[in-house]
């Protein structure tokens, strides 16, 4: 497994997988021997979670998804589960940092073309439906997840086929180009919708991982 390490003056170590890469930060003013130590963790978490990964199914390649389709997704997902208000659907072009995020000031959902090109339909499901668990609690905190186990009971396995097909996605560096030219969808309008709670200052972007 390729490894990227850089020092930095951050507090914590910390490590991501960007594909098949695994990108650790190392605070530059520990001892080398804690450094050494973390680089060790970090680099077993990495092979373990590389082999996990591998380990899904892949999806078939599948035509670009539309942003006519994606937004009539996420409006039947909407409807079918937590029926939040919400203000539109986008398709972004994020290949490392996020599969998808709500921005909390707009209520504009986006998700990247890289995750919902030829993802499974239930792992998909399971994207739109993280985001727009948000809009009750923009955090990842028990009640959050309550909300999305109730409407998906087997989201930790869905979770794991979705990041499997991003990192696959990110590491073929392919940017499939949307069958034509795409603006923004307004979401279908819900008879008797309800806006979500009333969020707490300082919260305006939350992402999935």
């Amino acid at each position: 497994m390729e490894t990227q390490i850089t020092y930095t003056k951050a507090r914590t170590a910390r490590a991501r997988l960007r594909g098949a890469c695994l990108v650790m930060t190392i605070p530059r003013h520990w001892p080398r021997a804690e450094q050494d130590a973390a680089i060790a963790k970090f680099t077993k978490w990495g092979q373990k979670q590389s082999s996990a990964l591998a380990a899904l199914p892949v999806a078939p390649s599948a035509p670009p998804l539309s942003l006519e389709v994606l937004s009539d997704m996420v409006a039947r997902i909407n409807a079918e589960t937590v029926q939040v208000h919400y203000a539109g659907v986008r398709i972004g072009n994020a290949r490392y940092t996020r599969l998808a995020q709500v921005n909390l000031k707009t209520k504009i959902l986006t998700f990247s073309r890289h995750a919902i090109d030829g993802m499974p339909e239930r792992a998909l499901r399971y994207l739109i439906l993280h985001e727009l668990a948000h809009l009750i609690h923009p955090n990842h905190s028990s009640a959050y997840w309550a909300v999305v186990c109730k409407h998906m009971p087997d989201y930790r396995e869905q979770r794991k086929i979705a990041q499997h097909h991003f990192a696959l996605a990110a590491q073929r560096g392919e940017t499939p180009e949307p069958p034509a030219p795409e603006k923004q969808a307004a979401p279908a309008k819900l008879p008797e919708l309800q806006p979500g709670p009333k969020l707490p200052p300082g919260f305006e972007q939350l992402s999935l991982f």
